[in-house]
C-alpha cells in the first residue's frame, strides 16, 4: 500500500511524506481565503501517481450602498438602502442597530486606546440589537426605539456563501417626546410662618431637553383637582425655589412636574409641609421590611430641617386602632415589634425637633410573614440499607428561624427515572441530572415533630430516590430542605417487587 499525503500549488508539502497514512489520506480546510490548486501523492516503491483538485474560494457579498434613515420619530426609524453588485443571489440583508454611548463612556473609551474592543463602548443595557429582513425588501422600519436619543445603525449583505462585512454605521437621533417620569425625591420644608423651600431630583427619562419645571401647591385637600392649585415656575437648571406669600400656620401639599418642548412629565410623589417655622419636613424615602411574623423594619433618609431634628414619631394601625411610637434620639431606622403574623400594616413617620413636630409621610403598606419556618431541616445523610430501603436522617431548623413552635415534618421523595446509571458514593449528595426527574407525582408524609430518622421500605431494588424534608408550625410549611439522592442497593431479584412505600418511624426519646 502506498503513503499518500498532500501538497500545495506552490509545491509546499502538508504532509510529511516517510510518517503520511497508508491508503488514505483525508486534507480538511477551514478559513479558506483564496482559491487553491492541492495534489494528492501517492507514493509506493512502485512509483508515484498524482491528482490535482482545485478549491474555489468565493467572496462574500459586499455591503449596501446608500444608507439612509428617515421618517424619525421619538420611538422609530426607517432605514433603506440600495443593494450591491455581486455575482451570486442576495439572500438577504441584515440590519443592526444599537443606542450610542454618551458623551461621558465614548470618553472614556478613547483613553482606553485603539486596542479596545468597540463594544467596550456600550453598557450592558446598551447592547447591540438586530433585525433581518429579505432580499425583497430594500428598507425597514425599525420601531422601540428610545426618545431623544442617538443610534448607529449598519446593514450586511447575506449569500450563499456567508454574511459579508457591516457597512459603516449611519447615525440617526430620535425626536424628543414628554418625559416619561416624573422629578424625583420631592421635599419641602417651612423656610418662616409664610414661605416654604421645595427641594427635587431631575427626571430619570426626560426624553429630551428638560426647559422648566412646575412647581403646584395647595392648602386645600389633596384631591382638589389639580388646575386649582396654584402655580409656582422654576428654570431647566434648577432643583430648588422658594414659594413666598403662604398663609401661616397652614398645611400645603406640593407636587413637582418637569416639562420639555413636547409637554409635561408625571407628577411627582406628593409632598405635605406646614408653615410652621424650626419644624423640619417629611422624612424621605421611607421602606419598611417584613423581618418575621411579628417584626417590621422602618428605614428612611433625614429630612430637610433648619432647626435639628431630636426624633421621630412612628404611627401604625393595629386592631385596636392606630398606634403610636415617639423615637426620642435622631436614628433614622427602627424595628416594630409585637405585629401579628400574615397581616398588612400601613406605617407613617414624622420628624420632630425643639421647635415641634413636622408632617407625616403618606401611608406605605407592608405585610408580616406567616408564622411559618423561614429555614428548612438540614439533612445530614441519607443511605440505601438494602435494596428495598433507605434510611434518612436530619436536624431541625434554627431555632431562631423556627418562627414559631414546630409541630411535624413532611417528607417528599419519588424515584427518578433513570435508575440504572450507577450512583456514585461521592456524589450521593446533592447533584443529580434534571432530566432524570420521572413524571411520577412526589409522595410525602407527615409525622411528629420529634421524629428525626425514616426508614422508608419496599422500595424498588437498584432505584435512584429523591428525598426532601420541610418543617412546619402552626400556620405551615417552610421551605424544603436540599435535595438529596440515594440509590437502593441491587437485588438477587428472588421477591416479586412491590411499588407500595413503607415507613418505620424512629422518636428521639429525651
Amino acid at each position: 500500500m502506498p503513503r499518500v499525503f498532500w501538497k500545495k500549488t506552490d509545491l509546499m508539502v502538508l504532509d510529511d511524506p516517510s510518517t503520511a497514512p497508508i491508503g488514505k489520506n483525508v486534507l480538511t480546510l477551514t478559513h479558506v481565503e483564496s482559491t487553491e490548486n492541492f495534489t494528492c501523492v501517492a507514493v509506493s516503491a512502485l512509483g508515484n501517481i498524482e491528482a490535482t483538485t482545485t478549491v474555489i474560494a468565493k467572496e462574500l457579498p459586499p455591503c449596501p450602498l446608500n444608507i439612509v434613515v428617515s421618517s424619525v420619530t421619538s420611538e422609530s426609524v426607517v432605514i433603506s438602502w440600495k443593494p450591491p453588485k455581486y455575482n451570486e443571489a442576495i439572500n438577504k440583508f441584515i440590519v443592526n442597530y444599537r443606542l450610542k454611548s454618551d458623551k461621558e463612556d465614548a470618553a472614556l473609551f478613547a483613553k482606553g486606546g485603539a486596542e479596545e474592543d468597540d463594544s467596550e463602548r456600550y453598557s450592558e443595557s446598551r447592547s447591540s440589537r438586530g433585525k433581518t429582513v429579505e432580499t425583497l425588501e430594500n428598507s425597514l422600519v425599525i420601531d422601540g426605539l428610545v426618545p431623544f436619543q442617538t443610534y448607529e445603525f449598519t446593514v450586511r449583505s447575506a449569500g450563499p456563501v456567508g454574511v459579508g462585512l457591516e457597512s459603516l454605521p449611519v447615525e440617526a437621533q430620535t425626536m424628543a417626546s414628554k418625559p416619561a417620569s416624573a422629578p424625583v425625591s420631592p421635599q419641602a420644608r417651612s423656610l418662616n410662618r409664610d414661605s416654604i423651600l421645595v427641594k427635587w431630583g431631575p427626571c430619570e427619562q426626560p426624553n429630551g431637553l428638560i426647559t422648566g419645571y412646575k412647581v403646584y401647591y395647595t392648602n386645600d385637600v389633596a384631591t382638589t383637582p389639580l388646575r386649582q392649585w396654584k402655580q409656582h415656575d422654576a428654570k431647566s437648571d434648577e432643583f430648588m425655589t422658594t414659594i413666598n406669600g403662604l398663609e401661616p400656620d397652614s398645611r400645603y401639599f406640593v407636587k413637582v412636574v418637569a416639562h420639555n418642548s413636547e409637554g409635561d412629565s408625571p407628577l411627582s410623589e406628593l409632598v405635605t409641609v406646614s408653615t410652621r417655622q424650626g419644624i423640619p419636613g417629611q422624612p424621605p424615602m421611607l421602606k419598611i421590611k417584613a423581618l418575621d411574623s411579628r417584626r417590621m423594619q422602618l428605614t428612611w433618609d433625614t429630612p430637610l430641617h433648619s432647626s435639628p431634628v431630636v426624633g421621630y414619631t412612628v404611627r401604625y394601625n393595629t386592631s385596636d386602632g392606630e398606634k403610636e411610637l415617639t423615637l426620642t434620639s435622631p436614628h433614622e431606622k427602627h424595628v416594630v415589634t409585637g405585629l401579628h403574623p400574615d397581616k398588612y400594616y400601613y406605617f407613617r413617620v414624622a420628624a420632630y425637633s425643639d421647635r415641634g413636630q413636622g408632617e407625616f409621610t403618606e401611608p406605605m403598606i407592608s405585610k408580616t410573614i406567616a408564622s411559618i419556618p423561614l429555614s428548612s431541616p438540614t439533612i445530614l445523610s441519607g443511605a440505601a440499607t438494602s435494596s428495598r430501603s433507605v434510611e434518612i436522617r436530619w436536624k431541625a431548623p434554627e431555632q431562631k428561624k423556627l418562627n414559631g413552635v414546630l409541630t411535624a415534618y413532611r417528607i417528599s421523595f419519588f424515584r427518578l427515572e433513570d435508575s440504572t446509571k450507577p450512583l456514585d458514593d461521592s456524589e450521593e449528595s446533592d447533584e443529580y441530572d434534571e432530566e432524570m426527574k420521572d413524571s411520577i407525582e412526589k409522595i410525602s408524609v407527615v409525622v411528629p415533630s420529634d421524629v428525626t430518622s425514616y426508614v422508608l421500605s419496599d422500595l424498588l431494588p437498584y432505584s435512584t430516590y429523591e428525598i426532601t424534608v420541610a418543617a412546619s408550625t402552626m400556620d405551615g410549611y417552610g421551605p424544603e430542605s436540599a435535595i438529596r439522592v440515594v440509590k437502593t442497593l441491587e437485588d438477587a431479584g428472588s421477591e416479586e417487587e412491590s411499588t407500595a412505600p413503607d415507613f418505620k418511624v424512629f422518636f428521639d426519646l429525651c
